[in-house]
């Protein structure tokens, strides 16, 4: 590695040296000779140093690290369906009973498309049953499900 490094330098150097004679000579053909000869110069270094490389490779085994899995693009589709219907029942929750809820939605494929299996409510502290009830109608409404697929986390006040 250090071949290469001490090759890259003298490339370098090289260069700048042309660019030198270059501007100050306005010579053309001595800009190109000296690139020439220092790109010929990184050629050889270059070979002298492939084998020391290639060694160096050959050793290199990568990590074994398992693979992430973020399922199918089926389920991630469905991830995403959830919280964006999720995130559009909360704000049409908050604008039409003033409650703001947070959802959890969870959605299923079947082969005529796409169902509700659950979607848990989780209501502020102080709402009252006849808040539940409003929110529970439309939920059922929107979601073109039964009561029993609508789960509640907290306690209702009376009212």
């Amino acid at each position: 590695m250090q071949q290469l490094k001490t090759a890259v330098a003298v490339f370098c150097t090289a260069c700048i040296c042309a660019e030198l004679v270059g501007r100050l000579l306005g010579d053309v053909w001595g800009r190109q000779c000296i690139k020439a000869a220092a790109g010929l110069y990184i050629l050889v270094a270059l070979f002298h140093a492939l084998p020391s490389i290639r060694a160096g490779v050959s050793s290199f085994t990568p990590p074994d690290v398992p693979a992430a899995s973020f399922g199918t693009m089926e389920d991630v589709v469905l991830q995403q369906a959830q919280r964006s219907l999720a995130d559009r029942l909360e704000a049409q929750i908050a604008e039409e009973t003033g409650l703001a809820v947070i959802l959890d939605i969870v959605l299923a494929s079947t082969q005529t498309g796409v169902q509700v299996v659950r979607a848990e409510v989780s209501a502020p502290a102080g709402t009252t049953q006849q808040d539940r009830t409003a929110v529970q109608e439309l939920l059922c409404n929107t979601l073109e499900t039964g009561a029993e697929a609508i789960a509640w986390t907290g306690q209702a006040e009376g009212g």
